[in-house]
């Protein structure tokens, strides 16, 4: 849902209407004007600029509501339209469709192997890389490996930001807290038995509490609200799902909610990934009868199911499912073919081909050196970041910096606090410190103390000295002079 709503951002200079129908979630009615206009520039001389856009919005579409054949006969005559722009453009944009294709048909290690290259090249549109990257990111995912999934997004964030239009980097930020919701809820003690388990609880303790992300959701359903009903639509269904009251019935009635909220609007493949989706958050809340219902339009035919995209998670809900009620050899037989089904796509991912550069850099970059940054949702990265780039500034603030990322001072103190065990204040003072330690530690030069302290934005002797030793357990002047506290004891009871 949220990279349709990345296509059609940036589709959106040059079919302003048919962006603005899709990101209300108005497809049929895009799909009707578009194919008409699409056949329109057929005849128009010099268009394909404007083909290629609206190609790529009308297969991303069709996807979502199910077409796959048209999407995949009509991503085979963009080719020609890529051509008549530049060769370039035939490797960057075809890759980028078959990427979605491959996403829609569950295979995330060939998506990646497609979209990978086109978020490393320097070359391409910096949108569509952005959009390649998130792409990366939802195929990592679904293979379960939400850490790299997460660093992709960081990748993306960043390269957003150089847009002119912000709403790329707040559906980076929508995506980053869809991803953290599914991780939460994947992860629970309930679907500890599901064969991709590990894996998606592999840094569970990074993740936010519910308190904090339910704050979040509000806040990106919010911010994109004007601008995209279908993305505020989907950060609010997950924001409700995480309420502590949503549980039994009254979670039954909000996915039954999301789920007619897609069914008018005729998003069937958005649908069936909602009806897996809340199957599994009712499981893990022990509301089964209810995700039995769910499941119901999608595995009343056992053969069907075994053959469909979704086997691996429809094969796990159903095992579960018969397990709890009493049918111990249907659950096992099922739960076999579910762990059999899981190894085979662990073992394509695995055997695709070399991550991503971006994603590379990024883990050999400032991040993979600083695991507190990486602890902290992608917003609040951004937050510790500006910090880490103004301590030199002697006025830095926490207002200031809640300012730069768009919260409010009580959000980023929560945020600091939950996962990181400080405010940013006390962070601020820590790393100031730590920076001074190893200036003084290199000899500081010709200057003394207060002169190094002060390229750090601490001026105050006594509050240095405070925080110096109650971090190091000495003076800065000790330091300095290379001495430690048990040695000036000594010289003094020597001296």
């Amino acid at each position: 849902m949220l990279l349709l709503a990345m296509t059609s951002l940036r589709a959106a200079p040059l079919h302003g209407e048919l962006a603005r129908l899709a990101l209300e979630g108005q497809l049929p009615a895009a799909l009707r004007m578009g194919g008409d206009h699409f056949e329109r520039l057929q005849r128009t001389p010099d268009a394909a600029p404007q083909r290629a856009a609206l190609g790529q919005l009308l297969g991303r579409a069709m996807l979502a509501c199910g077409r796959e054949e048209d999407a995949e006969e009509l991503f085979q005559r963009q080719l020609r339209h890529y051509e008549a722009m530049s060769r370039h453009m035939v490797r960057w944009y075809g890759a980028m469709d078959q990427g979605a294709m491959l996403l829609h048909l569950n295979k995330p290690g060939r998506a990646i192997d497609c979209l990978g290259p086109v978020g490393d090249d320097a070359r391409a549109p910096v949108a569509a890389r952005v959009e390649a990257m998130a792409g990366v990111a939802q195929a990592m995912l679904r293979a379960g490996d939400c850490g790299s999934a997460m660093r992709s997004l960081d990748a993306a964030r960043n390269l957003a930001a150089s847009l002119g239009d912000p709403r790329f980097a707040q559906l980076v930020d929508c995506m980053a807290l869809e991803l953290a919701t599914l991780h939460r809820e994947r992860g629970g003690d309930a679907l500890n038995d599901h064969a991709l388990g590990s894996v998606y609880r592999e840094g569970a303790s990074e993740a936010p509490d519910n308190t904090l992300m339910h704050q979040q959701l509000g806040a990106a359903a919010d911010a994109v609200r004007s601008w995209s009903p279908l993305v505020a639509a989907r950060m609010d269904h997950l924001r409700r799902m995480l309420a502590a009251d949503c549980t039994g019935p009254a979670a039954a009635a909000q996915v039954a909610h999301q789920l007619a909220w897609l069914r008018d609007r005729r998003l069937s493949e958005f649908e069936t990934q909602a009806r897996i989706e809340g199957a599994l958050m009712l499981m893990g809340r022990g509301a089964s009868h209810a995700a039995s219902e769910l499941l119901a339009p999608l595995t009343f035919n056992e053969q069907q199911m075994h053959r469909s995209r979704h086997a691996l998670e429809l094969q796990y809900c159903q095992a579960k499912l018969h397990q709890q009620q009493g049918r111990h050899l249907d659950a096992l037989r099922l739960y076999r073919l579910h762990t059999q089904h899981a190894v085979q796509s662990l073992r394509t991912y695995a055997a695709a081909g070399r991550a991503p550069g971006f994603l590379q850099q990024a883990k050999a970059g400032g991040d993979a050196g600083d695991p507190a940054k990486l602890r902290l949702p992608l917003r609040y990265r951004r937050a510790y970041q500006f910090m880490m780039d103004h301590l030199t500034d002697e006025h830095l603030s926490v207002r200031q910096v809640a300012a730069h990322v768009g919260v409010t001072e009580r959000a980023l103190q929560l945020a600091f606090r939950t996962h990181l065990g400080v405010t940013p204040a006390e962070m601020i003072r820590t790393r100031r410190v730590e920076r001074i330690h190893g200036d003084l530690q290199a000899g500081g030069g010709e200057a003394g103390v207060l002169e190094v302290a002060s390229r750090w934005g601490v001026k105050n002797r006594s509050t240095l000295v405070h925080n110096y030793r109650s971090r190091f357990d000495e003076t800065p002047t000790q330091t300095l002079r290379g001495t430690t506290e048990d040695e000036a004891t000594a010289t003094r009871l020597h001296g």
